[in-house]
């Protein structure tokens, strides 16, 4: 793609706002979202910290979510990407967002040629918009597109030669130990972050995703300090990944490895 083709992928959610290659790209965040709610629920709080503080964030959808359970059987699968994007929108606006890019991919079609034209086009979008901030779903998910979009966006990212700040998040699954772990407090952004979530209403109708991430967050607060006070109320915790980009050599196999050796550690 050129410029004008990821131009062709990204929706504004921002009145006036135009996405231009020239500026400041230090103040850039991209989320990597497999599917259209993915972004708010595993970092909607650090989403909305960050934009309070100036920063301009994007979201990036790989899969339109067209395939996801629905509670009308007769909603066909277009419709339900049309409206899983409208939902997404919605929630970026919630959240304080600039706006998303829209790959509109199919789950099935991440693999062998379609994820190396994924992987091209993850690239082109780095390349463009160098962000200085990019949260990824973090190894440890349990979710097959979720592993499989973690890791084309880990090669796009070498590719591209960027060096952004990486953050790992969870959704299906957690983390071992405390290394490389950082915590954001996102007590004073819960309530954007509620609102954002309640913006994907076709997928709280079939699971209680808000009643979840409400008690994953407040878990986290509660139970990240083993000895200390509580500090926050609701907290989001990432996985610093940035290692990956600064050592090309080191695959995601041994750098999980290498993370939950530092926690076996802590039995000898």
């Amino acid at each position: 793609m050129n410029a004008e083709g990821i131009k062709k992928t990204f929706e504004p959610v921002q009145r006036g706002f135009r996405l231009e290659k020239e500026g400041d790209q230090k103040d850039r965040v991209l989320v990597i979202a497999p599917h259209p709610d993915d972004d708010v629920l595993g970092a909607g709080g650090a989403m909305a910290a960050l934009a309070d503080q100036g920063e301009k964030i994007f979201s990036l959808y790989v899969t339109d979510g067209r395939g996801s359970p629905r509670k009308d059987p007769g909603l066909s699968d277009e419709e339900m990407a049309v409206r899983r994007e409208k939902e997404a929108r919605k929630a970026l606006r919630a959240i304080g967002a600039v706006g998303g890019f829209f790959l509109r991919r199919k789950s099935r079609e991440l693999g062998g040629e379609g994820g190396k034209k994924l992987k091209k086009e993850l690239t082109e979008i780095f390349e463009f918009l160098q962000p200085g901030k990019v949260f990824l779903p973090a190894p440890y998910e349990r979710h097959l597109t979720h592993q499989i979009c973690t890791r084309w966006s880990l090669e796009a990212l070498r590719e591209s030669g960027q060096t952004p700040l990486l953050y790992g998040y969870s959704l299906w699954g957690g983390f071992f130990g405390e290394e490389k772990r950082v915590v954001q407090d996102i007590g004073g952004f819960i309530t954007r972050k509620k609102k954002a979530v309640r913006a994907h209403a076709s997928q709280l109708g079939y699971k209680q995703y808000l009643e979840g991430i409400l008690g994953k967050n407040k878990y986290e607060a509660v139970f990240w300090e083993t000895h200390e006070h509580q500090k926050v109320a609701f907290a989001e915790i990432f996985l610093d990944m940035t290692e990956l980009l600064h050592r090309k050599d080191l695959t995601l196999e041994e750098f999980i490895r290498q993370d939950v050796e530092g926690f076996i550690q802590a039995y000898r």
